[in-house]
């Protein structure tokens, strides 16, 4: 005997085909099920309410949900607030907020999840005490805040710059015994040390541990930011300090941020002390890292120790692409070009070998100073040395090499180069491309 179908047999196929844009077809499999006599159940109703919210406006929705009345389909919390996210997302907000205080009335009680939805609609329409009074209904009606309530009324007070108002009602919230989470402190903390109120901003920090709110890596990292954009090098290092007692490990974030900043006011002592302390404070200097210090170093003219670094980088096996160009611009004078030089043979005295990335930043900073047949000469000291060119090393000679006029050295070098197959396939084109474009210039 076949298996008469019901809602539950039918709610899936409703549901695939409004999740394909086929509302249509969803809709006449309703009339299908209404003809039947197989009755549609809440589930049905409410799959059916929120595709056609979505795609023809909460107003279509509102007939489906006389036609639910009339079936004797009572509506429940979440078909209500489909329609009322509906209402907020057209701009009614207003009739939103009307059928939230109507829903008693219709025999369903208003959750918080509802009241989150209506509270959404008024902050995107920027009725900040509109929103305020909702969220002290809620408390007065025994409706607590959650997470989500937090985030929709202070993070957009955030972002408009409103942050005491964020602040005050974070208060009034926290009185109730509604603790916001980490996120949201964090918003409110960016959003005051973006303003340069690092004081608020730390003062937040002491009020969020009072309400049970522990603070996290994004926390200190922000605060931290704020402090060294103000120079505040004293309090910087006692937050870092404070970081540790509250079982929070600086991370690579934090140490960039701190030698970032330091690198910018030209403190370099202080920058490398910091950077040298990160093994010992159980942190690994990343690519960042080595890129921003060996920046820092090289325009206060340090160009031994940004050498040195970028040295260590390449035998890390960082890339270190971005930093060429600004190792080459500072050899544009005879003692830096001569200092170059000396890094090469203090770190080979020291018993390190110096790493072909070193070679390269040095070569390219006299081919791009005229010193094409200098580079060579350093070109064969390397080898002799045992440091082994890479496809840069001869990149940088060809291009050196036609910059300078030499286009048939350059020409006989790619050639060769060609012959011993030691460059790869796309390099050989662009080197010969580049040689023609010369010629004919």
């Amino acid at each position: 005997m076949p298996v008469q179908p019901n809602a539950y047999t039918y709610n899936p196929l409703i549901h695939a085909l409004c999740k394909r844009g086929r509302v249509t077809d969803a809709l006449s499999v309703l009339d299908d099920m209404l003809c039947r006599g197989c009755a549609p159940d809440v589930v049905t109703y409410n799959i059916l309410v929120e595709a056609t919210c979505k795609g023809r406006g909460y107003r279509q929705s509102m007939e489906l949900l006389d036609l639910m009345r009339a079936e004797g389909c009572t509506p429940n919390n979440v078909t209500y607030n489909v329609i009322m996210d509906g209402m907020c997302t057209e701009g009614d907000v207003d009739d939103a907020l009307e059928l939230l205080r109507n829903l008693p009335s219709y025999g369903c009680s208003p959750n918080t999840v509802n009241y989150n939805t209506v509270l959404k609609g008024l902050c995107s329409a920027e009725r900040w005490e509109d929103a305020e009074e909702l969220v002290t209904q809620m408390l007065q009606e025994n409706y607590p805040p959650n997470e989500a309530t937090f985030n929709a009324i202070i993070t957009p007070l955030g972002r408009k710059g409103l942050l005491q108002k964020a602040i005050e009602l974070l208060e009034k919230m926290s009185k109730h015994g509604c603790t916001a989470s980490i996120v949201t402190y964090n918003a409110i903390i960016n959003g005051l040390c973006e303003q340069r109120n690092v004081d608020g901003a730390l003062g937040l920090l002491s009020s969020m541990k009072s309400y049970g709110c522990k603070p996290d890596i994004v926390t200190y990292n922000t605060l931290l930011k704020g402090l060294c954009g103000a120079a505040r090098w004293v309090d910087a290092e006692e937050l870092m300090d404070n970081m540790a007692q509250n079982d929070c490990i600086p991370d690579n974030v934090t140490f960039n941020t701190l030698i970032s900043f330091l690198c910018q006011k030209g403190l370099m002592e202080d920058a490398v002390e910091v950077f040298k302390q990160m093994p010992y404070k159980g942190c690994t200097p990343n690519s960042i890292t080595y890129s921003t210090i060996i920046g820092g170093l090289a325009k206060a003219s340090k160009l031994g120790q940004a050498l040195e670094l970028f040295n260590e980088m390449g035998h890390k096996g960082f890339n270190p692409d971005k930093i060429y160009q600004l190792l080459s611009e500072c050899m544009n004078e005879e003692d830096k070009i001569e200092e170059a030089i000396q890094t090469v043979r203090k770190l080979q005295d020291s018993g390190i070998s110096p790493h072909t990335v070193l070679y390269n930043a040095i070569l390219l900073g006299l081919c791009r100073n005229g010193k094409t047949e200098f580079a060579i000469d350093i070109m064969a000291y390397m080898v002799s040395s045992g440091c082994m060119p890479d496809d840069l090393t001869y990149v940088i000679l060809i291009e050196g090499l036609a910059h300078e006029g030499y286009l048939n050295e350059a020409r006989e070098l790619l050639n060769k180069l060609c012959t011993r197959d030691v460059l790869v396939n796309r390099l050989i084109r662009s080197e010969a491309l580049l040689l023609d474009q010369n010629i004919r210039a």
